[in-house]
């Protein structure tokens, strides 16, 4: 029982916070990985090592919320590529994922969501983690302009792919 009122907890609070975020539960978290998704994992490295979402690449949150040349350099040497559905998962409740996530929605023509859950909430649903590190192919990313009356830049693998820019 002692273990699980700091969940409640943090759920509570991360459920609070979540009006601002994409926020996901574990079942949402599966179909996205089914479509493809790739999920980012902000917690310490020791949490990652003892078990993560299938395919879960490690990202510093800290590092790649510092700007845009940061965001870049973290995604792209990660395998991120914001064309596609991103979900960042962490510590239940985890603020710092959904910093992140935020983040990477300004950027992103693809999806991106925070599992509120995270790790925890996933294995309480009765699914797997692998304990392997994940490392994704490189994709170089630069921030550039859609369109001259984009109000933010979007990642240039991202433009490519957007089907409402313009034909490249």
């Amino acid at each position: 029982m002692k273990r699980i009122a700091p969940l409640i907890l943090a759920l509570f609070a991360g459920a609070a916070s979540a009006q601002l975020a994409d926020a996901v539960s574990a079942e949402a978290a599966a179909q996205a990985l089914a479509r493809g998704a790739t999920v980012v994992d902000v917690r310490p490295v020791a949490d990652y090592r003892a078990g993560h979402l299938p395919g879960a690449v490690l990202l510093d949150a800290h590092a790649a919320t510092r700007g845009l040349a940061a965001l870049q350099d973290q995604v792209s040497r990660q395998g991120v590529d914001l064309s596609r559905e991103v979900v960042v998962v962490g510590q239940p409740g985890d603020l710092l994922a959904q910093r992140l996530q935020q983040h990477l929605a300004r950027y992103a023509t693809g999806r991106v969501s925070w599992l509120v859950g995270g790790v925890h909430e996933w294995v309480l649903s009765g699914r797997p983690v692998d304990t392997a590190a994940v490392a994704l192919p490189a994709v170089p990313q630069y921030l550039v302009p859609l369109r001259a009356e984009a109000r933010s830049p979007r990642m240039a693998g991202a433009a490519l792919r957007d089907a409402s820019g313009p034909a490249i």
